[in-house]
C-alpha cells in the first residue's frame, strides 16, 4: 500500500514539474498542415468562414482554416507532410481539414513536389516547436565552458561559423584538424562570427578554445564535426537554391528551411533573421529560428526569441 501511494505521489510530482516547464501550447498542439506561399492580389483567410482578413505573406494553415482568392489573385499551398505544392487560381475557395484540402469552388491544381529540397517540414515543425515551448530548469556548470554546434556544414559560398561571445576580456582559438586560427571578437557583439579559410572538402574535426590574455581557460573534451562541401556539392546546392527562389522569391523563410536541411545552419540563421526583420509579427514561424539558435548553441539569442514567442499573440 505504501509503495503504491509513493508511486502515485511521484507521478503527480512529475506532472506538476512538466506543467511548470511546458508551455500551455503543448497541451492541445496541432501541426500546421499547409504553408501558404506567394499570395498575389486579394488572398483572404478565415477561421470560421464569416470574418475574412487579407493574407500578405507566408502563412501556416491548420485544420478548419479557409482561403479564398479574388479576381486576378492566386497563391500556392505547400503540403507540410510531403512537400508537394498546389496552385490556387483566382476566384477560388478552399477549406483545410484533417485529410487535406476540400475545394469549395474554383480551381486547384498540382504544381509538383519539392520533397528533395525541403525535407520533412512537418516533422521539423514539431522539433522547432519543442525548442520554443519547453522550458527546463537550468543548472549552471561548475566550470567555465563554451558550447558550439555539434555538427555543422560550410561551403565556399557559406563559410562562416558562429558561437556565443563570453565577454570582452576573452579571445578564441579555432582548431580544425591540425589547423589553428586565433580570433579576437568584436567587444560590442554578443556573438562571434568567423569566416573559415579554404579547407579540403569532406569531414573535419573542430573545437573552440577560450583564452584570456593568451592563456587557455577552456577547451572542450570532445571534438565536434565540421563538413566542407565539395565544388560539385556546392554547384548542386546553388541549382537547388535557384529552384527555391523560383518557388518563393524574396520571402526568405523557405530558403532558411532549405539551407537548414543541407546543414548550413549559419546561413539558415541569416535567412530566418531577415524574414523576421521584415515580418516581426509572424510569430507562428518563430520556432524555426529558435531551433537554429539551439543547434548553434546560441542560448542567449534563443532565450530572447522564446520570450517573444511566448508573449506575442
Amino acid at each position: 500500500m505504501y509503495n503504491h501511494l509513493l508511486t502515485v505521489l511521484l507521478l503527480l510530482l512529475s506532472i506538476m514539474f512538466e506543467s511548470v516547464f511546458v508551455s500551455p501550447l503543448m497541451a492541445e498542439i496541432q501541426a500546421p498542415q499547409f504553408l501558404l506561399i506567394r499570395p498575389e492580389g486579394l488572398v483572404q483567410y478565415s477561421r470560421d468562414g464569416q470574418k475574412w482578413s487579407a493574407v500578405m505573406r507566408n502563412k501556416f494553415l491548420y485544420a478548419d482554416d479557409q482561403i479564398q482568392t479574388g479576381k486576378n489573385s492566386t497563391c500556392r499551398l505547400l503540403n507540410q507532410q510531403n512537400s508537394t505544392i498546389q496552385f490556387l487560381a483566382e476566384n477560388s475557395q478552399i477549406l483545410i481539414n484533417k485529410n487535406g484540402i476540400v475545394k469549395k469552388y474554383g480551381l486547384l491544381t498540382s504544381k509538383g513536389s519539392v520533397t528533395h529540397l525541403l525535407g520533412d517540414m512537418h516533422k521539423k515543425y514539431f522539433k522547432a516547436l519543442r525548442s520554443a515551448v519547453i522550458r527546463r530548469s537550468v543548472t549552471k556548470s561548475p566550470t567555465f565552458e563554451l558550447k558550439t554546434a555539434k555538427s555543422i556544414t560550410i561551403s565556399s559560398v557559406y563559410p562562416d561559423l558562429v558561437w556565443q561571445h563570453l565577454g570582452a576580456e576573452y579571445s578564441y582559438r579555432l582548431s580544425i584538424d591540425s589547423h589553428q586560427f586565433n580570433i579576437s571578437a568584436d567587444t560590442d557583439s554578443s556573438t562571434v562570427r568567423y569566416t573559415v579559410p579554404t579547407l579540403n572538402s569532406g569531414q573535419h574535426d573542430y573545437f573552440v578554445t577560450v583564452l584570456k590574455d593568451g592563456i587557455p581557460l577552456f577547451e572542450p573534451s570532445k571534438k565536434l564535426k565540421l563538413y566542407v562541401m565539395s565544388d560539385q556539392e556546392q554547384t548542386e546546392l546553388l541549382t537547388q537554391k535557384k529552384a527555391i527562389e523560383d518557388i518563393d522569391p524574396e520571402n526568405g523563410f523557405l530558403m532558411g528551411n532549405f539551407l537548414e536541411e543541407k546543414g548550413l545552419i549559419v546561413a539558415a540563421m541569416d535567412y530566418y533573421r531577415q524574414f523576421f526583420e521584415k515580418n516581426p509579427d509572424e510569430n507562428q514561424m518563430r520556432p524555426f529560428l529558435i531551433k537554429i539558435y539551439s543547434d548553434l548553441q546560441l542560448s542567449h539569442l534563443k532565450s530572447v526569441e522564446i520570450n517573444k514567442y511566448n508573449t506575442i499573440q
